[in-house]
């Protein structure tokens, strides 16, 4: 007679756990995704740069742009939920051709816009 109400239990804690399962995956279903925004950078520099995102509250690296290349990067919908203004920040990597300098880094520029969910943005560095 004891199995009898721990079979009950678990059959209803089973049936209950799917039941909150399948409610979680139909709201996420209904929503669209946001759509995806894009930084396009494009480097005339003989050098390496990072490139970081600047909200009101973080700061991400995107990645890293070799020298003399284009680059594409997707920026993530969090940062966009947090303001209408980013800001990108691209950090130089290399030693300027002076040997006796070793490797530095440094934030070479720095520069704020309006972005939207779903933008394109191509930004140019010379």
């Amino acid at each position: 007679m004891r199995r009898r109400p721990l079979l009950l239990l678990l059959v209803s804690w089973l049936g209950l756990t799917l039941a909150c399962g399948g409610a979680r995956a139909a709201q996420q279903g209904d929503t669209p995704p946001p759509p995806e925004t894009t930084v396009e950078v494009r480097s005339f520099k003989k050098v390496d740069v990072n490139l970081f995102v600047r909200s009101p509250t973080r700061k991400l690296r995107l990645g890293t742009v070799p020298g003399m290349t284009t680059r594409t990067f997707v920026i993530p919908h969090t940062l966009l939920s947090d303001a209408e203004r980013l800001g990108f920040a691209f950090e130089v990597i290399g030693t300027f051709g002076d040997e006796g300098i070793g490797s530095e880094r440094r934030y070479e520029t720095e520069q704020e816009l309006n972005v939207k969910p779903g933008d394109s943005l191509t930004l140019t560095l010379q």
